[in-house]
């Protein structure tokens, strides 16, 4: 009886290898980089925006999607490309865009690459979409030389944001939300709120490393914790004190690591993860708008 019960919690150890060993090398890589895609039935023009259409062809021949649009103030202060998060799109931003054009500031807005209409299968969480800001922002000179060009970027788009600022010093100022330290990092904090807080590193590992070699980048590079320390643009970080989905410390070490001298940290009371700007209300807004005049030059 014994060696019946031995021999059937040996297989059924296997088995749960082996699927464990499945689901880690053919399911879950998909499931970090291929993010569903949204796009809202909704344009510029809805909200009365004068805008031009965006096609940007970056390196590796994916067409980028967007929307210029344009400020009330001519000339325009600056312009902001703004920067959604994983499974986002550029209409999200929408409603942004018609208060920055108030102040006089323009704005790019963008689907990320495998996000929205624009082209690519597989998100690489700032690896790749550095570039394709750069691409844009070569766009944007080609058309206007002389405007100073921020960004701002919430959740991964706040990563995005970051490794752009690193990677290309023609953006003058960011603008980063509630946005996580590290892509190794952040992977296992999601995996563990999906399994009832119980943690499976070595999981993770496998299902990170084989999204890597799906997607083509190195995960272990994604690494905004890193890039921050290189940064010297003035940056304005915030983060939810309640934030649901990246921990509080995180956008904390981020502000502390900054190597910029010009650098703002908000702490947003009772903010989660997507509501910043309502639970921060005018008070908050007010602060964001003071830092981009500010830096509008």
């Amino acid at each position: 009886m014994r060696k019946k019960i031995k021999i059937i919690s040996i297989v059924v150890i296997i088995v749960i290898g082996l699927a464990g060993y499945i689901v880690s090398k053919h399911i879950l890589p998909y499931s970090i980089i291929k993010p569903p895609r949204v796009s809202e039935k909704i344009v510029p023009s809805d909200l009365d925006l004068i805008s031009t259409d965006i096609n940007v062809f970056v390196d590796d021949s994916i067409n980028i999607k967007g929307y210029w649009i344009k400020s009330d103030s001519i000339p325009a202060k600056s312009l902001i490309i703004l920067v959604h998060g994983v499974g986002g799109c550029k209409e999200h931003f929408l409603n942004l865009s018609k208060s920055l054009s108030k102040i006089g500031v323009e704005s790019v807005l963008i689907d990320n690459r495998a996000h929205g209409q624009s082209g690519g299968q597989y998100c690489t969480f700032g690896y790749n979409e550095k570039k394709d800001i750069a691409n844009v922002i070569d766009f944007i000179k080609s058309k206007n030389d002389s405007i100073p060009i921020g960004i701002w970027g919430n959740s991964m788009g706040g990563a995005i944001a970051i490794q752009a600022l690193e990677f290309d010093n023609r953006i003058k100022f960011g603008i980063i939300e509630s946005t996580f330290t590290d892509l190794n990092q952040i992977v296992y904090d999601y995996q563990k709120s999906f399994s009832y807080n119980i943690g499976l590193k070595p999981i993770c590992n496998i299902a990170l490393n084989e999204a890597g070699k799906i997607a083509k980048f190195n995960p272990d590079s994604v690494s905004p914790i890193s890039s921050v320390k290189n940064i010297e643009q003035p940056i304005l970080i915030a983060h939810g004190e309640q934030d649901e989905n990246i921990k509080f410390e995180y956008g904390k070490s981020l502000f502390d690591n900054l190597k910029s001298k010009n650098k703002k940290f908000i702490p947003v009371k009772n903010g989660g993860h997507y509501n910043l700007g309502k639970t921060g209300g005018k008070e908050y807004l007010k602060a964001i708008e003071s830092f981009i005049l500010d830096n509008s030059n």
